[in-house]
C-alpha cells in the first residue's frame, strides 16, 4: 500500500526527504497529481504530496514578480493575476486536459508547471517557463537547503540553477517556493486566419510570417477537420485547414500589422479576422490543444527547427495516418495516433532525419513502459546528466525512473 507524506512547510519537506535518504525509501513527488501519467511510472512506494505547500508569499503587480509556494494551484494564480490584468507571459496551457477527461480549467500547481518547463503559444517570442523563473528554493535528494535566484532577472556569472531545475521533473530536487515573472495583458490583440488545407504550405506561411516585420507572437496551424473543436465559429465558418498569426500591441500598431500579413499572405488563400474576444478563446484552444485534449488515442509531441515544421507534419501525417497540428510556428508538432500503437520507431525515425526529437506524452502505462518515453540522449549528455543528478540526489530517491533509468554505477550490480 503507498504510503502519502504530506508537509505543510519547508521544515517539514526536508525532514520528510532526510527520513527518505536515511531509510532508503524512494518518493514519487506530486502536486495535485495531474501530471502523473507524464513519463514513466515513478518506481516508490511513498508518495511526497505538496499539495499542503501552498500559498501566495508575495505579489507585486507594479514589480512585475509573483513568489508562491510550490503545491499552489494555477487556477488560484491565474485568479489573481486577472485581476490585475497580468498572465505568465509564456501562456502555459492546460496540460493536464491532454492526459485524462474532464479536467478542469487552469488545472495543476506551479510546481508541476515549472518542473515540467510547460509553455503555451508564446514561447516563440518569449521563451519558454524556465525564462520566466526568476529564482526558487528547494530540498535536494541529500536534504540539504539550497536556492537560486531572487526578485529580480539578473546577467550573471556561473551555473544558472533555476534554468536546470526547470523541465527537472523533480529528480534534482524538490522545491517548495517559486519566483516568477509575470507581464500586463497587451492592449489590443487580433489574429489573423488564412486558409491552407496543405500541411507544406502551411509551415512555409508561418516560416514567411515569422520572418517578417509584423512581429508575430503566436503561430500555428489546425487541420480542416479539428478547426471545429476549437470552439470559434468564425474560424469553422471558412471551411479549411487554417494557419493562425497572432499580433499584440497598441491597436493601430496591431491593425497595420494584420493588413501586412493578409497582404503578405494573400497567394496561400483567403484570409479572416479575429478580434480580441474570439482571438484569446482561440489561442487558448491552440495551448490546451483542444483537438486531441482528453485520455483517448496516443498522442505524440516533436520539437524541430520551425522552418523544417512543415515538411516533418506532413511526413509523420502520410506515414503514420494520425491527425497532426503545428504550434510554435512549426517547432511543436502535435501527432494524435487510434488504437494502440504508438509507431514509436517510425515517429523517432523521422523525427531523427530533420533534426527533431519526439516525446510520447499520452498512451497507456504498459505501451509507455516497453519504451523511452522522451528523447535518446546521446552517450555524451547522458554522462553529464547522470554526474548532475548523482550530485544533487546521490541516492536516486526522488522520482527513480520518472524520466529515465538512472545509469548504473561502478560496484553496482
Amino acid at each position: 500500500m503507498t504510503e502519502v507524506i504530506s508537509p505543510a512547510t519547508p521544515e517539514q519537506l526536508r525532514e520528510a526527504i532526510s527520513w527518505a535518504l536515511g531509510s532508503k525509501n524512494p518518493l514519487e513527488i506530486i502536486g495535485s497529481g495531474s501530471k502523473k501519467t507524464y513519463g514513466h511510472s515513478v518506481a516508490a512506494d511513498h508518495v511526497l504530496d505538496l499539495s499542503k505547500l501552498s500559498g501566495i508569499m508575495f505579489y507585486e503587480p507594479e514589480e512585475l514578480v509573483i513568489s508562491v509556494r510550490a503545491g499552489t494551484s494555477l487556477a488560484e494564480i491565474h485568479a489573481l493575476l486577472s485581476d490585475k490584468n497580468q498572465q505568465f507571459h509564456f501562456e502555459p496551457g492546460n496540460f493536464p486536459g491532454l492526459l485524462a477527461d474532464g479536467v478542469t480549467d487552469h488545472a495543476g500547481t506551479i510546481g508541476g508547471l515549472v518542473a515540467s518547463n510547460l509553455s503555451g503559444p508564446r514561447r516563440i517570442k518569449v521563451g519558454a517557463a524556465r525564462d520566466h523563473l526568476l529564482g526558487f528554493e528547494a530540498i535536494s535528494g541529500r536534504a540539504e537547503d539550497f536556492k537560486s535566484g531572487g526578485r529580480v532577472m539578473k546577467n550573471v556569472t556561473g551555473f544558472d540553477l533555476s534554468k536546470l531545475m526547470a523541465g527537472s521533473f523533480g529528480t534534482l530536487g524538490v522545491m517548495h517556493t517559486i519566483t516568477m515573472k509575470v507581464m500586463p495583458r497587451d492592449e489590443k490583440t487580433r489574429t489573423v486566419l488564412i486558409a491552407c488545407d496543405d500541411i507544406e504550405s502551411a509551415g512555409h506561411a508561418m516560416t514567411c510570417a515569422m520572418g517578417s516585420e509584423n512581429e508575430v507572437s503566436a503561430a500555428a496551424w489546425i487541420a480542416r477537420e479539428q478547426v471545429g473543436m476549437l470552439g470559434v465559429d468564425i474560424a469553422t465558418g471558412i471551411g479549411a485547414g487554417i494557419v493562425g498569426l497572432r499580433v499584440e500591441g497598441p491597436a493601430p500598431s496591431v491593425a497595420w500589422r494584420c493588413e501586412a500579413l493578409r497582404k503578405l499572405l494573400a497567394d496561400i488563400g483567403t484570409s479572416e479576422e479575429l478580434h480580441s474576444t474570439n482571438s484569446h478563446a482561440f489561442w487558448r484552444s491552440v495551448a490546451d490543444v483542444a483537438p486531441f485534449a482528453g485520455g483517448a488515442g496516443i498522442l505524440w509531441r516533436v520539437s524541430a527547427a520551425p522552418a523544417s515544421g512543415g515538411a516533418i507534419a506532413s511526413k509523420l501525417a502520410a506515414e503514420t495516418g494520425g491527425k497532426v497540428m503545428m504550434d510554435w510556428a512549426g517547432a511543436q508538432i502535435w501527432l494524435q495516433l487510434a488504437g494502440r500503437d504508438a509507431m514509436a520507431d517510425k515517429v523517432r525515425d523521422i523525427a531523427r532525419l530533420h533534426n527533431a526529437q519526439a516525446v510520447l506524452v499520452r498512451a497507456p502505462e504498459d505501451i509507455r513502459n516497453q519504451m523511452s518515453v522522451f528523447h535518446a540522449e546521446d552517450a555524451a549528455l547522458a554522462r553529464i546528466n547522470a554526474r548532475i543528478r548523482e550530485n544533487f540526489d546521490p541516492a536516486g530517491i526522488l522520482n527513480p525512473g520518472r524520466i529515465g533509468h538512472r545509469l548504473t554505477k561502478r560496484g553496482d550490480a
